[in-house]
This record gives C-alpha cells, sequence and structure tokens, in this order.
C-alpha cells in the first residue's frame, strides 16, 4: 500500500513539474513572431492587453485590409486589429469570446465578413498556432476537436506536442528572422500590410461553389446577440474583392444574401464593398481577394468615412 502510495505522489510531483516546465516553454514562445505574429496576438488578447474604443474582427482579409492608425485618426477611436490569418468564422468567434472574456469591452467591433466565412473546412490555417495554448486548454479543444489531427493528448500531457522539436527550432528560426518593431512585434495593433505585386494565373483558377457550413452559421446569430447583451455596437463589412475573382465562386450572390437576410433581422449595416470601384482597379491588390498595401490604406480611409454616420 505504502508503494502504490508512493508512485501516485511521484507521478503526480513529476506531472506536475513537467507541466511547469511545458508552461515555461510554451510562455518563451509567445513572445516570438510566429506564424507571421498570430502566436503574439493570441497572446495579446489572453494576457487582457487590449483596451481599445473599436475592435477589427475577420480574416486576413481584415487583419491585411483595414489599418487601425488610419481608423483612430479618423474616428478619434482607439483601435486594435484582431483579423485572424486564413481563419473561417468558428475560430474567429473563438477569439472573439476570448477577446471579451479577457481585455475591457470596446464601443464598436467592426467585422468582416467573406463569402467565405462559413466554408467547410477540414483543417484549421497553421493549426501551430495554437500549440502554446493548448494545455490543459480545455475550451480550446472544444473548437479544434473536429478538425483533421487534432488530438486529445496535447491538451493533457505537457510537451507531448512539442514532439517534434526540429519543426519548432525551425519555426524559431523563421520568427527571428521576421522583421518586427522596437517591442519585438510583428504586427501593429494587429495589422500587417504588404507591398506586394499582383500574382494571378487565371489558367489556374476553377469556377466552383463554396461549401457552405450550415452547422456553423448560427454563430453568426449567437455573435450578434452577444454583442446586444454588452451594449456593443456591431457593424459589417466585406471588403473589396477583385472584380474577376467574384465570379469564381458560383454561389457568391446566395452567400451574400444570407448575410443580408440575417442582418436585416437585426437591423444591422452590411458596408459591402464588392462594387466600390477599388474592386475593379488591379493596382490595389497582389491577388484577387488580398489588397496591397496601398489599396489597404485607401480601402480603410474609405471605411473610416462610411463608418462615421454610425458613430454620432
Amino acid at each position: 500500500m505504502k508503494f502504490i502510495k508512493y508512485m501516485v505522489v511521484t507521478l503526480v510531483t513529476i506531472y506536475f513539474l513537467a507541466g511547469i516546465g511545458d508552461i515555461l516553454y510554451s510562455n518563451s514562445l509567445k513572445e516570438k513572431a510566429l506564424f507571421s505574429g498570430e502566436v503574439q496576438e493570441w497572446n495579446r488578447v489572453n494576457q487582457g492587453d487590449i483596451d481599445v474604443d473599436l475592435a477589427v474582427f475577420g480574416s486576413s482579409r481584415a487583419m491585411i485590409h483595414i489599418n487601425p492608425q488610419i481608423l483612430e485618426d479618423s474616428l478619434g477611436m482607439k483601435t486594435h486589429n484582431l483579423g485572424l490569418n486564413g481563419s473561417k468564422f468558428k475560430m474567429q468567434y473563438y477569439r472573439f469570446l476570448k477577446y471579451l472574456d479577457k481585455n475591457p469591452h470596446p464601443q464598436t467591433i467592426v467585422w468582416n465578413l467573406d463569402t467565405f466565412s462559413f466554408s467547410h473546412i477540414d483543417e484549421v490555417f497553421q493549426p501551430n498556432q495554437y500549440v502554446p495554448f493548448m494545455l490543459w486548454n480545455y475550451k480550446l479543444y472544444a473548437y479544434l476537436k473536429e478538425y483533421e489531427n487534432a488530438d486529445w493528448k496535447d491538451y493533457v500531457i505537457p510537451f507531448y506536442r512539442y514532439e517534434d522539436q526540429k519543426y519548432w527550432k525551425d519555426e524559431i528560426q523563421k520568427a527571428a528572422k521576421e522583421k518586427v518593431d522596437k517591442n519585438g512585434d510583428f504586427r501593429l495593433k494587429g495589422f500587417k500590410s504588404y507591398n506586394r505585386k499582383w500574382n494571378v494565373n487565371w489558367a489556374n483558377l476553377k469556377a466552383k461553389d463554396a461549401e457552405f457550413d450550415a452547422e456553423v452559421y448560427p454563430l453568426l446569430e449567437e455573435l450578434i446577440q452577444r454583442c446586444q447583451q454588452e451594449n456593443i455596437q456591431l457593424i459589417f463589412t466585406i471588403a473589396p474583392e477583385f472584380y474577376k475573382g467574384q465570379g469564381y465562386m458560383l454561389n457568391r450572390d446566395e452567400i451574400v444574401g444570407r448575410y443580408q437576410k440575417t442582418l436585416q433581422k437585426y437591423d444591422l449595416p452590411l458596408l459591402d464593398y464588392s462594387e466600390d470601384s477599388i474592386s475593379y482597379q488591379q493596382k490595389w491588390f497582389y491577388n484577387t481577394t488580398h489588397l496591397n498595401d496601398k489599396g489597404a490604406d485607401e480601402f480603410t480611409r474609405r471605411l473610416a468615412t462610411a463608418l462615421k454616420p454610425y458613430m454620432q
């Protein structure tokens, strides 16, 4: 009996010490510009460091397109961009919930919807961005468990998810080469634009329907209702897309129509820039769905003008 007790105490002690070691190692990763700064942004959200009047949410088409400094200068509202690179709505919503839980609430949220926000996916983009935050984080597991390669052991066993150390050493080296500011941050107030040239091979694009995930779509109404409960003003946008590329999503009008119907139910605005003149000028884009740095600034200036009446 004493031997069993001794073994239990020993194993618990080892597990506890391994957990501490895991936390220390994970915390060191959270400071690095891993995965285009996404780990730093998750850490900022979790630390409760974002105290702003206006928060921007969405995918890379929010992160890359909406410049917080321009909104601040135009609207007089402290702003942070919480766009999640390569994401669909489900993980954007998880970031939103985590943000509300850990940070002071904003007056206003601008949420950029994509025509592919609710497209079905089998694996999240850059899944290893979540690794430093996994240990004992069962809420995160609840959001990620349906995707490929999700493993409950990553959330329970210290260091299990860091088994491939060569991979992590390579990623740390990549992060060390990123251009960061004096504080070591890859993004400025969550925003990162790119000075890239147009690079689209039309011959490789194929027109198809977006596979709409009806099971995830109710989260949009959950978002709206939560903002109502918290007295947060909610404004939706659809950022510019190059006009020739829009036709490659065959059910695009149907999807935008879904958004319009849902938002009309709650009397919420949708600022749709699909037909804006920006969307007809290739000079503003580096591919069909992403603006270059000059295009992002031009779009943000127009967005700021459109937002002003809602801020009065």
